[in-house]
């Protein structure tokens, strides 16, 4: 039961990720995520790691600034920019970590398993061939090393 619900989450999860993520400045100054910004609110699509977006044309140079408090302004924006891509990264980073234990965690659990199966609509259990066994272990490995790196 406990790897049925495993593989369910899993299933679920892997749908989740690869889901639309915004990214915007709350009221508070507080950078939030979400699948839906809130109206009014300028928000920008994080590109998630695996995802693809659409090349844009090269953007133009920013004017040169004509003071120093432009300036000062102006290298104040690049840091705080800079520090958001940065959080932006290792929020990425920490959720890729945690996508690769939690495969390596079910290729365990489906290697180590020897009668598996899954549970019917009325809660009988329906144990899996060996083949079907094989190629879940297979799919888990996969898994495993696109969301790990093939060293694994």
């Amino acid at each position: 039961m406990k790897r049925l619900i495993i593989c369910a989450v899993l299933m679920a999860w892997s749908t989740m990720a690869s889901a639309v993520v915004y990214k915007w400045v709350d009221a508070q100054g507080r950078i939030q995520y979400g699948d839906d910004p809130p109206d009014g609110v300028k928000a920008e699509l994080v590109r998630l790691l695996g995802t693809r977006e659409p090349s844009a044309e090269p953007a133009a140079k920013a004017p040169a600034p004509s003071s120093a408090a432009a300036f000062a302004d102006q290298a104040l924006a690049q840091q705080k920019t800079a520090a958001e891509q940065q959080a932006v990264s290792e929020d990425v980073a920490a959720a890729r970590k945690k996508q690769c234990a939690d495969a390596q965690a079910h290729y365990a659990e489906l290697i180590q398993g020897r009668h598996m199966y899954t549970v019917g609509p009325h809660g009988e259990r329906d144990y899996l061939t060996s083949e079907q066994i094989d190629a879940a272990r297979l799919n888990a490995k996969q898994a495993v090393d696109s969301l790990c790196g093939n060293g694994t």
